[in-house]
């Protein structure tokens, strides 16, 4: 068994595209062609389609695709208990997280992390999506995911932040003189709303719908930040994570941000599927955030 050649068939049914995957492992697209069917002979039967449009796994592929993750899995955490053994620090993280946490969070908590595992690699995934970061992660695309906790879930869980939304106006609105804003009075305006493949923020609709206001929404976008820019310029008002605010309070200062009332959280952190199974690199990688993140909340 040539366990490279399920690394790159990995590569390839992830990247979509045999051209895509050469990016990566720096194989020819002809040695790639090769190494898939050698492997599909081996196995008897095709484990992948390639059609016009890209390269997709066949259902006799999607069937044993869960077990050939794990294979991988298990041979990357064998390899890096070898280079542990002779004194290395190596491996590769894939991770997955919500933009305004890989703008928040990822840039000082990989700068730490760089420095202590130099020999680490890598590959952070933006996604707003929960249920597409959901499904990376229960599949083993990823090693871990930065969200915000939803009340199901199938994941090992650590809590790191309790992150309040704010409604957020540009200078100068009626609303920006009032201590707090409630949820009738942002129905009442031109309402920016965050939005993705799962649909609305799940954060955000659960509140109106805790406080049994429904959602009216002209405007939906799948970034917070663009929704931040409709928002200076005068638009309409939205309701936006503090996190985000946090980073760009010295850029914009044409914007108000106000308490919401009754106040709303998201609770920010990481999820894994099995902290028993989790490889050395992944190991070193969460005692870091908690060094990192929670000591940094513990000052605040």
């Amino acid at each position: 068994m040539d366990i490279k050649k399920y690394e790159v068939l990995l590569n390839v049914i992830d990247r979509g595209s045999l051209v895509r995957a050469c990016e990566d492992s720096g194989y020819t697209q002809s040695g790639i062609t090769h190494m898939m069917n050698s492997l599909e002979q081996e196995v008897g039967f095709p484990i992948l389609l390639r059609t016009n449009k890209g390269v997709q796994i066949t259902p006799a592929g999607e069937q044993v695709l869960s077990a050939i993750r794990e294979l991988v899995h298990m041979n990357e955490r064998l390899e890096q208990e070898f280079d542990l053994i002779r004194g290395l620090e190596t491996g590769k993280l894939r991770i997955g997280c919500y933009p305004t946490v890989a703008c928040s969070w990822m840039p000082r908590l990989l700068r730490v992390f760089r420095e202590r595992y130099p020999n680490i690699q890598i590959e952070l995934i933006e996604e707003g999506s929960i249920s597409r970061l959901e499904g990376w992660l229960s599949s083993g695309t990823i090693d871990v995911a930065f969200f915000s906790r939803q009340p199901r879930h199938a994941y090992e869980w650590v809590n790191l932040k309790k992150d309040p939304y704010l409604a957020l106006m540009p200078e100068g609105h009626p609303l920006a003189g009032r201590a707090y804003v409630t949820p009738e009075e942002l129905m009442e305006e031109s309402f920016f709303m965050q939005r993705c493949l799962d649909g609305m923020d799940q954060d955000i609709r659960r509140y109106f719908e805790k406080n049994g206001v429904p959602i009216r929404s002209g405007i939906t976008s799948n970034s917070d930040y663009t929704i931040l820019f409709l928002v200076e310029q005068g638009l309409g008002v939205a309701v936006l994570p503090s996190l985000i605010l946090e980073q760009l309070s010295e850029s914009s200062r044409h914007l108000v941000s106000k308490p919401l009332c009754p106040p709303a959280y998201r609770e920010l952190g990481f999820a894994v599927r099995s902290f028993r199974d989790s490889s050395p690199a992944m190991a070193r990688f969460t005692q870091c955030v908690k060094e990192v993140l929670q000591q940094e909340n513990e000052m605040k």
